[in-house]
């Protein structure tokens, strides 16, 4: 799989009638994350030994719902790849529940920026390694 550039201008606003005029979270924002997480994964096992992230299956079309879980996933397989590696500080992120908070503007920004650094700083790593 390709890596595919992360979106880590994410915008959100609501306009003066209270209606939510920012980025919206689609199949395709979903797959890009899901597949740079397994790009990242490949990268790393090769500089720092083997390790498993738990897999999302396949791609979604616009027609699938992401769940909770889904989501959270997402994020437990940044903090694998990020434990198993480099260890860096991306801040806490939170636990989201069936019919509870969805994934926000500002927490799509720390996941894919997340996930931008850590592919900057393994890639530099890997292309400089004698």
């Amino acid at each position: 799989m390709a890596w595919q550039t992360p979106k880590t201008d994410w915008y959100g606003a609501t306009d003066s009638e209270g209606n939510y005029i920012g980025d919206r979270f689609n199949a395709s924002d979903f797959n890009r994350i899901k597949n740079n997480l397994s790009y990242l994964r490949d990268l790393a096992s090769r500089l720092y030994g083997r390790f498993s992230i738990v897999s999302l299956g396949e791609d979604r079309t616009p027609a699938d719902y992401f769940y909770a879980d889904e989501i959270n996933q997402l994020e437990e397989n940044l903090k694998i790849v990020n434990s198993s590696s480099l260890n860096r500080d991306y801040g806490n992120s939170p636990t989201y529940v069936d019919n509870g908070n969805v994934i926000d503007f500002h927490e799509l920004n720390r996941l894919e920026g997340a996930i931008f650094d850590l592919y900057d700083r393994l890639t530099n790593e890997f292309e400089n390694r004698r």
